[in-house]
């Protein structure tokens, strides 16, 4: 029989994991045949033949050591004993399979193996694997320092592993395994091909050592980065992570730095399918609660668009959607409000039944560039301008705009003045004997002079309290939202107004221009129109004085009582001024020129919201309702001045009319040193704008006030 393939045969048996019987016997075999030249075959299966020098290439018996491994005893070699070029085909033999994660009996960790997957990304940095001393120390050498790489393999492929069989463990967690397993396919080509060479004898440690080097770096951050996504994390906040150490990456590594970009582009892959979805089509789709926009609708996974006409309003869909900021990646964060309105103002549109031809464009994150800025920013842009186009020329918005200027500021030449006129003896009543259909009659009768078509929009109403109670619930349910509360606690079981106190108007916009003129907007129009309203009406009773002497016999009596009507009307006038010329009127204006040059619906919504929020912020104080009741108790100060120099003179002598007149004089400078004092303090805790818009009413007023001037 041939020596070599005895050889073979004895060299293929103890590369198995074999019982200390079987190995004991197979060795007491070897020995025989290399005595005996029989040619017998034995139990095991394996013959042998020729002489004693075919065992040559075998290593002596005293060599071998065995190692319990699992139950089965491994065979190893007595490293010591072994000549140079042996110990470093075995020591590149344990390196390979330790570079796979498969345990060595040369190669050991300081710690227990199965504790590396379950440490930190610092941790494993720490882990020590150590040479047995018995190698030559030139070989150590060259080995040591690719030794971490054995932790950081065994932390990267149980992160992938277990992710892999976790059930519902994240689809962006999920894309990160498999995106660490398409990175790590080269690696695992590499041990194949060192595997390969060192079988066929073509590999040296120093070779070795230079291919593997590379992946040092790589797989070191690679687990670093499973490390770090082991935590309960969104799939945004992985997504943030992620993205944190793209950019950390250095240049002088670009090989590395375009592994972990293609890693960060492969698992945002999944997150950007549902905001390109989302922004082009306007449908949500997300079983797993990734995204950070959620519709409330209905519960499947679904976006749903078919409603019925009743629901659609501007709180409908400010209500609709929920947001979660913790769903939304850094990276998108510029981009959030136009995602979020892409996809919103899409359902608005299919609501109003408009086809439009909608944008298909793939949508990707690619560190470092662009791209997906522009998609996104063209995905808003054609729905919110489509929006825009729809409100303008089908709905004719800009004129709706005009008509909230015209009514709500009173504006509309001669409306103010008509309406007082005709509902003179109403606005007189208690508002509980006052009948809403009867003013609204008067309200339409004083509309038919206008030419404007959208006029059948404007109601009249009898609220149920007066401006400084509506201000302050708005500011209530504005911070806290507790609608409930105020209501019970503020509205009088008994309505002690006046007509000229309660009347407001309402302006009914129908759907899709509820969307802009949505009723919390229009009910702060609707607290500055009933100032202004207030002050048409005192301001009408101390014109009718001077107009009409008959019903002011008292002016004829002094100059004091003139003195003091003119001093009560200026205060009025100026103070109807001051809110629609130094406030209203020119943030009025630059409305109504944004809406001319608006190329989104956002631009219109923003600069209405804040034109709105200025004026009566600015104009009324609105953050202290405390000026709007001095306001309307100094207004009536006024017309009970009216009413008194109205009277009848009957029995009155001109000393008791000057006593009376005298009286009016004091409380009226009482109320404006008042009101003066009030907007000074106001002056100095509000933000600057407020401060400008104290010191242009403190110049309007002091004049008019006989009391110290306030400095």
């Amino acid at each position: 029989m041939d020596p070599s393939k005895v050889n073979n045969e004895i060299a293929e048996k103890v590369r198995f994991h074999l019982s200390k019987d079987e190995l004991e016997r197979q060795m007491r075999n070897i020995h025989e045949q290399g005595s005996s030249l029989d040619g017998r075959n034995r139990a095991s299966g394996s013959g042998i033949s020729g002489g004693s020098n075919s065992l040559n290439g075998l290593p002596r018996p005293e060599s071998w050591t065995f190692e319990s491994v699992g139950g089965y005893y491994l065979p190893n070699e007595d490293v010591a004993k072994m000549s140079l070029p042996r110990q470093e085909q075995l020591l590149m033999r344990e390196l390979i399979y330790a570079f796979s994660g498969v345990p060595s009996s040369h190669i050991k960790p300081d710690i227990q193996v199965d504790r590396i997957a379950e440490m930190s990304a610092v941790d494993v940095a720490k882990v020590r694997f150590r040479l047995d001393d018995v190698f030559n120390g030139a070989l150590r050498a060259l080995a040591n320092d690719m030794l971490p790489l054995i932790g950081y393999y065994i932390s990267l492929q149980s992160f992938i592993e277990e992710t892999n069989m976790t059930p519902k463990c994240g689809r962006t967690r999920l894309a990160l395994a498999t995106a660490f397993g398409d990175q790590m396919q080269e690696y695992y080509d590499l041990q194949s091909k060192l595997e390969t060479d060192l079988q066929e004898k073509r590999l040296n440690l120093k070779d070795l050592v230079r291919q593997v080097r590379p992946w040092l770096s790589t797989l070191k951050v690679f687990s670093c980065m499973a490390c770090t996504s082991r935590r309960k994390l969104t799939g945004a906040q992985l997504l943030t992570l992620l993205e944190q150490f793209s950019r950390e990456q250095k240049a002088n590594e670009p090989d590395l730095k375009e592994r972990v970009f293609k890693i960060l582009a492969s698992v945002t892959r999944v997150y950007m399918k549902i905001v390109q979805l989302w922004t082009q089509k306007g449908v949500l789709y997300d079983t797993q609660h990734e995204f950070f926009v959620e519709d409330t609708e209905r519960p499947n996974a679904m976006s749903s668009t078919l409603l019925a006409p009743e629901k659609c309003c501007h709180a409908y869909w400010a209500q609709r959607y929920r947001l979660h900021p913790d769903r939304l990646p850094v990276f998108l964060l510029p981009q959030a409000k136009e995602v979020f309105h892409a996809g919103k103002y899409l359902n608005i549109l299919r609501q109003c039944n408009v086809t439009m031809k909608l944008l298909q464009q793939p949508l990707s994150y690619t560190p470092g560039e662009t791209g997906h800025v522009d998609i996104i920013k063209s995905s808003y842009e054609l729905p919110a301008g489509k929006l825009l186009e729809i409100l303008v020329k089908k709905h004719n918005l800009p004129q709706h705009i005009r008509n909230l200027r015209s009514i709500f500021l009173l504006q509309q030449e001669g409306f103010a003045e008509t309406l007082l006129d005709k509902c003179q003896e109403q606005l007189k009543c208690n508002v509980d004997r006052l009948i809403p259909e009867n003013l609204q009659t008067l309200l339409l009768e004083t509309l038919q002079q206008s030419n404007d078509s959208l006029k059948d929009m404007l109601r009249c109403q009898l609220k149920d309290c007066d401006v400084a109670t509506q201000l302050e619930k708005r500011n209530i349910e504005k911070n806290e939202g507790d609608k409930e509360t105020s209501s019970e606690e503020d509205s009088p079981e008994t309505l002690n107004l006046c007509g000229y106190e309660s009347l407001a108007l309402r302006y009914e916009a129908k759907w899709p221009l509820s969307f802009v003129l949505y009723p919390e907007l229009l009910e702060q129009l609707q607290i500055l129109q009933r100032v202004l309203l207030f002050l048409h009406y005192v301001k009408r009773h101390l014109t009718v004085l001077w107009q009409t002497p008959s019903e002011g016999t008292g002016l004829k009596l002094t100059h004091r009582s003139k003195d003091l009507r003119q001093r009560m009307l200026m205060s009025m006038l100026n103070m109807e001024h001051h809110i629609t010329l130094d406030i209203a009127e020119p943030r009025w204006q630059s409305l109504i020129s944004s809406v001319d040059k608006a190329t989104s619906i956002d631009e219109v919504l923003n600069k209405l919201e804040i034109s709105v929020d200025e004026s009566l912020r600015l104009g009324l104080l609105s953050s202290a309702s405390t000026f709007v009741r001095a306001l309307f108790t100094l207004g009536q100060v006024c017309l009970n001045f009216c009413g008194f120099v109205e009277s009848p003179p009957g029995g009155r002598s001109s000393q008791e009319f000057e006593q009376g007149i005298s009286e009016y004089e004091i409380e009226f400078d009482s109320f404006m040193g008042s009101i003066l004092e009030l907007v000074e303090e106001l002056a100095k805790s509000n933000s600057s704008d407020e401060r400008e818009s104290c010191k242009q009413l403190l110049q309007r007023l002091q004049e008019f006030c006989k009391a110290p001037k306030v400095e």
